[in-house]
């Protein structure tokens, strides 16, 4: 068995924010450890796995800012600020390059993959960039960009770890050994 379905789990983790008083009770520290758990073989067969790997050990220590209470005092403002912003990166970065990575070494024969994955690469780029308008753009009417964003990016999160699942379930990334 591969580690790959981890990486799909944990980008599950990730998009998935159920607050509970300040927490978030899927924590996306969790989700990005399994994300890089599951890339693990697969960073052997292409780069944009390395990549994501690395983008997720980013998003992880973010997560910390992002998910818990502790930074919500307004002396924590511009780290609260720079946390959003850096974690809206890291999350487009992870499904950018992991799709990026699976456009690469899809087969021939593997046209459903391809047929998903170039539109939901397009698609976390544009979304990631509503999301960070709409955070520069807080306090202004521009604002209303982010919720939109972050809805659309749940969206192609889960779109992407539908695709993940199938690939895993194809087994056509089969890293060297785990």
């Amino acid at each position: 068995m591969t580690r790959f379905p981890w990486a799909a789990w944990g980008l599950l983790v990730v998009v998935l924010d159920l607050p509970l008083y300040g927490w978030d009770v899927l924590p996306d520290l969790v989700g990005y450890a399994w994300v890089f758990y599951g890339l693990t073989g697969a960073a052997a067969v292409h780069p944009a796995f390395v990549r994501a790997r690395a983008a997720a050990v980013a998003g992880a220590p973010l997560s910390l800012v992002t998910g818990t209470p502790l930074f919500a005092g307004s002396q924590w403002a511009p780290v609260l600020f720079a946390g959003f912003l850096l974690a809206a990166i890291a999350f487009v970065v992870v499904v950018h390059q992991v799709l990026t990575g699976l456009l690469a070494v899809a087969p021939d024969d593997a046209a459903d993959t391809l047929r998903w994955a170039a539109p939901l690469r397009t698609a976390v780029l544009v979304t990631g960039a509503v999301v960070v308008i709409g955070i520069v753009a807080v306090a202004t009417p521009v604002g209303i960009a982010y919720p939109v964003g972050v809805l659309a990016n749940v969206l192609v999160g889960i779109l992407t770890v539908v695709l993940l699942h199938r690939v895993a379930r194809a087994g056509w990334i089969a890293p060297a050994s785990d």
